[in-house]
């Protein structure tokens, strides 16, 4: 039973910063949203605040790459709120930063399984349950790091040109109900980020060429890519789908 006649949504990796925010900016919006992410207390913080703000949201823990996880928290929207008309497909991880040679396998297994596995596996159930109520918009995060070469990130690159790949293909698949775009950030002020500047700089590098190579000379905030997903899922027109939307300061036009 859908809660209130509401719109609902579901955000991956909601416990984060980018996450977080575009939970805040679904539920401003009308969204009851289910927040998911691998720590439940980071979750619940998110839907803390979503609900002190007025909003409707509630929170879930699973690790993406899990399919019986994946499945239980489809049917916990459900179940709250309804079949979902919105997908943030967003849960990542970095893996290590290291050159190909010495790369380590735990490593990039790991990167592969959270970042491509998990967003495989949050199509599969999803779309079911969007076609269900008759369509829906998806959102899947892809990098810079997806759409032109960089090194020592190997896995993360390797997964992120993966999410183009499904993103394509399953907007070709769902047309015309369901809408399914990919989003590209690039560097971005948040704990992925400041992780990999502290490596850089354990390692004895200088991670200010980060923001050298970056156009508009800064980080992007995670409020900007925030709300350009909440337009992409709430707003956007049905004739967008199967793009990827590049957000990263001009990186990949330069």
């Amino acid at each position: 039973m859908r809660a209130g006649g509401s719109r609902t949504a579901i955000v991956t990796g909601g416990g984060g910063a980018i996450g977080g925010h575009a939970a805040q900016g679904l539920a401003e919006r009308g969204f009851s949203v289910l927040v998911v992410d691998l720590d439940l207390d980071r979750a619940h913080a998110t839907a803390e605040r979503i609900e002190a703000a007025g909003g409707t949201a509630s929170a879930y823990s699973a690790d993406v790459s899990d399919p019986e996880a994946v499945a239980g928290y489809v049917a916990a929207c459900v179940e709250r709120y309804g079949d979902p008309d919105a997908f943030f497909n967003n849960a990542a991880y970095e893996g290590a930063l290291a050159p190909i040679a010495d790369y380590p396998l735990d490593e990039f297994d790991r990167t592969m399984a959270v970042n491509v596995r998990g967003v495989f596996l949050g199509l599969r159930e999803v779309i079911p349950a969007m076609r269900r109520r008759g369509g829906g918009a998806i959102a899947n995060v892809s990098s810079q790091a997806g759409v032109r070469g960089v090194t020592n990130l190997c896995a993360y690159s390797a997964s992120k040109h993966a999410v183009v790949g499904l993103s394509r293909g399953a907007a070709l698949e769902e047309a015309p109900g369901i809408r399914v775009n990919c989003v590209a950030p690039g560097p971005t002020d948040t704990r992925m980020m400041q992780d990999i500047e502290a490596t850089v700089r354990a390692q004895g590098g200088d991670p200010s060429g980060f923001v050298d190579r970056i156009p508009v000379g800064r980080y992007g905030q995670p409020e900007e890519i925030a709300a350009f997903v909440v337009w992409l899922l709430a707003d956007a027109p049905p004739f967008l789908t199967g793009a990827v939307l590049s957000i990263d300061g001009g990186m990949t036009t330069a």
